[in-house]
C-alpha cells in the first residue's frame, strides 16, 4: 500500500511543483550531493575542513547549519599555537613590536624630525602616492575576492576554473535551464554580478 502522505499529481498543471527535497535531490544528481554520510540532497554550501586538510565539504542548508554549529576552530591546534593565538587576541590580532623595535625604534623617531635627514614635499608626496596604490590594491584585491566568494572559489582560482564555475551557476541559476523555477533569480543576479567583476579585472581571460 503506498504511503498516504507521499507526494502524488494528480492531475497536469504547472503550478503543481514536487516537494523541495525532490528538486535537491535532482540538482544533486546534476552538481553534487551532500557530503554528510547518508544524504542525497545537494551540497550547495561550502563548510572548512578540519585544521590540517585543504579543501571544503559541501553541505545541503540542513547539515551545513549542524556542521558550523559543532565546527571547533580550535581542535588540532598545539599547545604553541593555542598559547600564540591567545597572545594575539589581547592585541586585537595587530602587529606588536618589542619596545625600542619596530619601524620608530631606536634612533628612527629622531631621525624623522632631524632637519637633516629632511626630503621636503617629496617625502610626502612619495609617501602619499605610495599609500594611495596601496589602498588601492588592497580595495581591488578585496572586490574581486568577493566576486570569487559569490562563486565558491578561492582567491587562487586559475582563469579556467573560474569560466567554469561561472557557466555552471548560470546554468545552474538560470530559469532557462533549471524547469523555470525563478525562486533561485537572486542567485543569478550575483553570479551575473561576481562574473562582471572578474571580467573586468582580467581574471577569466587566459
Amino acid at each position: 500500500m503506498a504511503d498516504a502522505f507521499s507526494y502524488r499529481v494528480k492531475f497536469t498543471d504547472i503550478r503543481v511543483k514536487p516537494p523541495k527535497e525532490d528538486t535537491e535531490r535532482q540538482k544533486a544528481a546534476e552538481t553534487r550531493e551532500c557530503h554528510r554520510e547518508g544524504c542525497d540532497l545537494a551540497g550547495s554550501h561550502p563548510a572548512p575542513k578540519p585544521r590540517g586538510l585543504e579543501g571544503v565539504y559541501w553541505f545541503c542548508q540542513a547539515h551545513a547549519g549542524e556542521y558550523n554549529r559543532n565546527y571547533d576552530f580550535f581542535a588540532g591546534m598545539s599547545e604553541a599555537e593555542l598559547a600564540q593565538f591567545n597572545e594575539m587576541a589581547r592585541h586585537g590580532f595587530r602587529k606588536t613590536w618589542k619596545f625600542g623595535t619596530g619601524p620608530m625604534g631606536k634612533d628612527k623617531a629622531a631621525q624623522a624630525h632631524d632637519p637633516r635627514h629632511w626630503r621636503g614635499r617629496d617625502f610626502f608626496e612619495e609617501n602619499s602616492a605610495a599609500r594611495k596604490a596601496r589602498r588601492k590594491e588592497q580595495q581591488s584585491a578585496g572586490v574581486t575576492n568577493r566576486a570569487l566568494q559569490e562563486l565558491d572559489l578561492e582567491p587562487g582560482a586559475t582563469a579556467v576554473e573560474i569560466r567554469t564555475r561561472y557557466s555552471e551557476y548560470i546554468r545552474k541559476f538560470h530559469p532557462d535551464s533549471n524547469g523555470g523555477d525563478r525562486s533561485t533569480e537572486h542567485m543569478l543576479a550575483r553570479v551575473l554580478r561576481a562574473g562582471k567583476t572578474l571580467k573586468a579585472a582580467g581574471m577569466m581571460k587566459g
